[in-house]
């Protein structure tokens, strides 16, 4: 059966040319296409056109005054290097007008594995051959996932916040001397840990098959939150002049952090350790801080970890029900780490003496006693957490008191 196509007054370079390969690219080959114009000129260009394109005219009526009439009978060739688009199907759909990255798999379950040779090719499309070749690292659905990464990704979507404006800057100021220094202290060993929670998923992002979106989705999404924690924690830290110390100590724990590059193992110590026992601390500086600005940046901040940390802990908890044997292989990844940080005996006495004032409020020393008091609490709830936390992510008691021991006094 011959397909007709009334072209109107389109000419081959002003448009017809796109509905031309709109009607015959999805035929088969063999069928024809019967093109009806009012130009004599674009019905004799049309015979290059479809030459050009793989085709071939068979038949053709020029009368004076026209129409003109060309059948094109469609070839082998196609302008793209993959086989026929699959015929229109339904899509995935979305509820409440909301299209959710859950919905993407609509068709299909997330693959095992995928060949690292991949490109760039999104969901759901038919690559193209004649790509170069790739070579992702993390090609293993079970290296990287965790069950709800998909929703993470929307609530990290939906909760986004600008370090500009959220926080309100002007109540930073004229804080007095001593409590100034305190915050400052404080928000700079936050901002210094605040690098190591990017740097790290940041180098694994890059070798993500792009065949799990998600998980890109999800790290790119980590990286943009902790982004967003290193400038507002900067900002406070500077806002009231006050300059502060780099600790040498916080430095050898990130970059013993930096050091391990499994997956899992840095999910367990960043997400589930680190930034676990950061929720602690960015609560305790939200009860304690001097300022609304501080107090802002540190419930935003930790809005955001309660992501990660719940990443993390599903992560875990899901290689550990795969795999029994992987448990040994955490705890052996947290070894290593302190095997490395011998040499910390523990926290910093600048950050204990920042964290103290600021629960004291004053240099008297009753309240001194009390913001004490405090941050000896706060250790405790610290471990208390830490083990609620292990025990979420698959490890029996006894292996989390063992790895919550293991924990850099850095806290991160």
């Amino acid at each position: 059966m011959t397909r007709e196509l009334d072209a109107g007054a389109l000419e081959l370079g002003g448009g017809l040319e796109v509905l031309l390969a709109a009607s015959i690219d999805p035929m088969q080959p063999g069928a024809r296409l019967l093109v009806r114009t009012p130009s004599r000129a674009t019905a004799y260009e049309l015979h290059g056109w479809a030459r050009r394109a793989g085709h071939r005219a068979v038949a053709e009526r020029l009368p004076d005054g026209g129409p003109y009439e060309l059948e094109i009978e469609r070839g082998a060739h196609r302008g793209v290097l993959a086989d026929p688009l699959p015929a229109r199907a339904s899509g995935p759909k979305p509820a409440d007008g909301r299209m959710r990255t859950s919905e993407l798999r609509w068709q299909a379950e997330v693959p095992a594995s995928t060949p690292a040779s991949c490109g760039f090719a999104p969901l759901g499309s038919i690559p193209e051959l004649g790509a170069p070749r790739f070579d992702w690292t993390l090609n293993d659905r079970d290296r990287i996932w965790a069950d709800d990464v998909a929703e993470l990704v929307d609530q990290a979507g939906a909760a986004q916040w600008d370090a500009a404006s959220a926080v309100p800057w002007d109540a930073a100021l004229e804080l007095p001397e001593f409590m100034e220094r305190a915050v400052s202290q404080v928000m700079t060993f936050i901002a210094q840990n605040e690098y190591a929670a990017l740097y790290v998923p940041a180098r694994f992002l890059p070798g993500v098959n792009p065949a799990f979106p998600e998980m890109v989705m999800w790290l790119s999404r980590h990286v943009h939150d902790e982004a967003r924690h290193i400038e507002v924690f900067t900002k406070r830290s500077l806002i009231g002049g006050q300059a502060s110390y780099s600790l040498a100590s916080t430095e050898l724990s990130l970059h013993s952090l930096l050091e391990e590059h499994d997956f899992s193992g840095c999910a367990l110590l960043l997400n589930v350790l680190g930034e676990g026992t950061f929720l602690d601390l960015l609560q305790f500086v939200d009860q304690h801080a001097p300022d609304a600005a501080t107090r802002a940046a540190a419930a935003l901040a930790h809005r955001d970890e309660v992501r990660h940390v719940h990443f993390g802990i599903s992560h875990v908890r899901r290689r550990i029900a795969l795999d029994p044997a992987e448990r040994a292989a955490l705890v052996a990844v947290a070894e290593r780490r302190a095997s490395k940080l011998t040499q910390m005996s523990g926290l910093s006495p600048l950050l204990v003496e920042g964290l103290t004032i600021m629960a004291a409020g004053s240099l008297q020393p009753a309240e001194l006693s009390h913001g004490a008091d405090a941050v000896k609490g706060l250790m405790k709830t610290m471990e208390t957490n830490r083990l609620k936390r292990l025990a979420a992510a698959g490890f029996d008691p006894q292996t989390a008191q063992y790895l919550s021991d293991l924990h850099t006094p850095n806290l991160m």
